[in-house]
């Protein structure tokens, strides 16, 4: 018969004979595992390493056509514009490197920079929306919007009305008195800020907008430029390339399929100025594209203007 003390140690010697084979187990599996991850490790730096370098090839192939772009700017938009005066329209958030961009393309154009009027915060602001419907109803603007048009159009008239020249005969919508009233009440109740005496009617309109705007911000934007559109020879809509969430004007445009005012998605490389000064000169014989370095742009740059015969 097996004694006790002969039984204890047997189970003695099995629970550590099965704590060690755990313990060599867990230090197999845990060694496996040091081994699996390692391996990871260094496959994903490589990976990393490999995506770093071609996004730095990239980068360095579309600086030098950007480069390019520049360099290309001057000589092609040369004439594009000449003597067409366009009106600049800032929209809340954007830059004024930008701005002063869009100035010097209109130059370079040959075209004539009719002044600037810069959109406030309150002008895009929903809380104001009965002030706005109120005022532009009682602006000697003419026919006024329908009393049922949303915001963008309402304060998109008023300034078309008062900012740019008629599609059919280039000539003013309204006489200089009239227009200096609609511009300073709209100053004065601050939905608009301009230099007094800096402003004449333009032919075209340039709304230069921010790298990304709330929703609401953007539908207004967006609508206000469609309404310029139809109060002058055309518009185009600038905004920078970025890659952040959110909503622009230009987003907003192509997403619901516009066919009147062109958009520009790359504001502030010189691919995008070029792209900007050809689309303006492409609205005066009422051509249109949505163009730049988004995957919903139509082309990076339109189309050259046809040489004039000789």
């Amino acid at each position: 018969m097996i004694s006790l003390r002969r039984h204890v140690l047997t189970l003695v010697a099995v629970f550590l004979a099965l704590g060690l084979g755990v313990v060599l187990g867990s230090t197999s599996v845990a060694t496996s595992i040091r081994d699996a991850v390692v391996d990871r490790e260094e496959t994903t730096a490589a990976q990393l390493e490999s995506t770093r370098a071609e996004s730095a090839e990239r980068r360095l192939a579309v600086d030098r056509l950007d480069d390019m772009a520049g360099e290309l700017a001057r000589p092609v938009l040369d004439g594009t514009l000449e003597d067409r005066p366009v009106l600049v329209v800032v929209a809340p958030g954007a830059s004024d490197e930008d701005v002063s961009a869009a100035v010097d393309v209109i130059g370079a154009a040959g075209g004539i920079a009719a002044g600037r009027v810069t959109l406030t915060d309150k002008a895009v602001d929903p809380d104001a929306d009965a002030e706005v419907q109120a005022l532009v109803a009682n602006l000697p603007i003419g026919d006024a919007p329908a009393t049922d048009a949303d915001l963008g159009t309402q304060l998109g008239t008023a300034v078309g009305r008062a900012g740019l020249l008629r599609t059919e005969d280039a000539e003013p919508h309204l006489d200089d008195d009239d227009r200096e009233t609609v511009l300073t009440t709209l100053s004065d109740a601050g939905l608009v800020e301009f230099e007094p005496g800096t402003l004449r009617p333009g032919q075209l309109a340039l709304v230069v907008t921010g790298p990304g705007e709330a929703e609401s911000t953007a539908v207004r934007v967006a609508s206000f430029a469609r309404t310029l559109d139809r109060e002058g020879a055309g518009a185009v809509v600038s905004a920078e390339l970025t890659g952040a969430q959110g909503y622009d004007a230009v987003t907003v445009l192509r997403s619901s399929g516009e066919d009147g005012v062109s958009t520009v998605d790359s504001a502030g490389s010189d691919s995008g100025r070029l792209a900007t000064g050809l689309a303006l000169a492409e609205q005066l014989a009422r051509g249109q594209g949505h163009y730049g370095l988004r995957p919903d742009a139509t082309a990076a740059v339109p189309s050259l203007p046809t040489a004039p015969a000789r």
